[in-house]
Parts: C-alpha cells; structure tokens; sequence
C-alpha cells in the first residue's frame, strides 16, 4: 500500500470518503456537468494521493474525461474493499450532532452576550451614578435617624433605609473594583470575534470526553475576560486552545449508534434548557430597561440631574432640622 500512497499507510487514509468523491467526480463527468469539477479537484488535492489519483486529476484537468473515469474506476474496484461500510444513520447523526453542536454555541454566544450587556451597564451606572445615589441613601438614612422615636412605622422605615444604604454602598464599593477595560469599536469587534473562536472549539458540551474537565477550565474563565472587556487575556486563551487539542469534535470521536443518538438527545436538553435561561433573562425588568435605552449617554446625563435636585432637596431639609 505504501507504493501507491507514499510515506502514508492506507489506515491513514479515509479511503471510503476518497473513494465517495471519486463517485462523485465521475457522476458529474457522466451529467455533463464539468463546470462542477473544478471545485471537487480542490477538494481531492487536499487528501493525500496516489501516483494513480495524481494521473486522474491530470487527465481531468486536460479534459481527458474518458481517461480520467477509466482510471476511477480502476482505483474504486482496487480500493473499494477498504472503505467498510458506513451506516447512514450513523453519518446522518453526526452531522445532526455538528448542527447541534453550532446551535448551543450561538446561544451561549447570545447568553454571554446579553451578560454582558448586563455587566457593562452596571458598571457604568456605578460610575456615573453610585456616588450621588449612596450620598442619596445615607441622607435619607439619617433624616429618618431624627425621627425614629416618633412610631414604630417611622423605625421600621428607618431600619428598611439602613438596609438598603448598606446593600447598596457594598455593591458600589465592590463594582468599583473590578477590572473593565476600555476598548475602541475595533477592539471590541475583535473581542468578540475573539471569545466566539474560542467558546466554539473548547465548549465542555461538544468536545471529546476526554478533553472535558480540561476545556471546562478554560471555558469558565472565559465569560469573566468577556465581561472584563480584557481583550489581551482572551487573545491568551484562544492562543492556548489553538495549542491544545479542543478542537476535536464528539461527533469525531462517538461511533456507536446507540451514543451517538444519546448525545444528540444530551445537547437538544442543553439546547432547551439554555433558551429557557436566556428568555428568562430577557425578560427581567433590567434587561428590558437597559435595551430601550438608546443613548446611554443622554440616560445618564438626565438621571445624574433628577439625582443631584433630589440630594439638594434632601441637604437643605436635613440642613433645616439641624439648626
């Protein structure tokens, strides 16, 4: 076998999938369909030839077409043995399991996306907002400390502010220490383009078993550089993938029918229960605030000025109690 194949040997060759273009070649030949093998020759000069397949592309190529299907002939009863047969149920699931696969990759795209958004607003809202809101907070708090021994409605009230200060200025303090770098509109398409490359060859749920618990590491620390904007840590990563063997598909590597079928029954249930998350994330009050906000800008700017009267109002009436 090395004869005809070179330094390869014949279990290196996916010789059914040759043997299947060759029939195909051969078929377009006989409907007079030439304008079609330009594009089948690309596809046969990228497995590894034999002397004889090199001579079918040169006959081909000259318009020897009469040659060319002699010899393809020749080739398939010679090699045809060594394709064993392929189930076509089995083909059939492998290529649902693919779509499946691209399927749950877009919508966790589309989830990490709309977090995203998320994160990003909340980020901003601290920053231009936080500050004015926590002093918003503690003067009411203590407006309400003046006046807690009047009823029990007044205390609880008060106590109900107390929370709600101390809630709120703990989130502010911890939002204002994460990381979030700024990126230009170029930056960010590269970011995404970036995290999608990587997300779609490490996803745990569509690499080989084998490789889970690895790809699940990186895959995990991939959303909190997403939402980071950090643009440089998930060039790293993708960078590592590349290195590494994520890539590599269950499809390619499940052959039994029976597991076959239960992975696809496993990612349409992944499917289903990541559209449920991400309806339901939709559909909460803040992400239905921030999406009809079309300017952040002119949002923020409107409700820092609603903000700054509201805690001049409140100065002056604790201004006015204290004398």
């Amino acid at each position: 076998m090395e004869h005809y194949f070179g330094e390869k040997t014949a279990a290196e060759i996916d010789i059914g999938k040759l043997v299947k273009r060759l029939q195909v070649v051969k078929n377009f030949i006989a409907l007079g369909e030439t304008d079609e093998l330009p594009a089948q020759l690309s596809k046969l000069r990228s497995m590894s030839f034999s002397a004889e397949l090199n001579e079918v592309i040169r006959d081909i190529e000259a318009k020897r077409y009469s040659d060319a299907v002699s010899k393809i002939e020749l080739f398939i009863n010679r090699y045809q043995q060594l394709a064993l047969y392929e189930d076509p149920e089995v083909n059939a699931l492998k290529v649902e399991i693919k779509v499946l696969e691209m399927e749950l990759t877009s919508i966790s795209n589309e989830k990490a996306d709309a977090e995203k958004l998320v994160v990003e607003f909340g980020i901003r809202h601290n920053q231009q907002l936080g500050e004015v809101i926590s002093k918003i907070l503690k003067l009411k708090l203590e407006l309400l400390k003046m006046g807690v021994p009047e009823s029990e409605e007044k205390e609880r009230e008060f106590e109900e502010a107390k929370k709600d200060y101390e809630e709120y200025h703990k989130q502010y303090e911890e939002t204002k220490s994460k990381k979030h770098f700024d990126l230009s509109d170029e930056q960010q398409t590269e970011l995404k383009r970036k995290y999608r490359e990587a997300t779609r060859k490490c996803h745990p749920d569509k690499v080989a078993e084998e490789l889970k618990k690895e790809a699940e590491e990186v895959f995990n620390e991939l959303p909190h550089a997403y939402q980071e904007n950090n643009l440089q840590r998930v060039s790293e990563i993708l960078d590592e993938i590349n290195k590494g063997n994520f890539f590599v598909s269950r499809s390619e590597k499940i052959s039994e029918k029976v597991k076959l079928k239960a992975e696809v029954t496993r990612l349409r249930s992944k499917i289903n229960k990541l559209i449920l998350e991400l309806t339901e994330m939709k559909s909460t009050e803040t992400f239905q605030t921030i999406t009809k906000i079309d300017d952040w800008g002119k949002y923020f700017a409107e409700t820092k000025k609603k903000l700054d009267d509201q805690l001049k109002k409140f100065e002056k009436k604790l201004g006015e109690l204290s004398v």
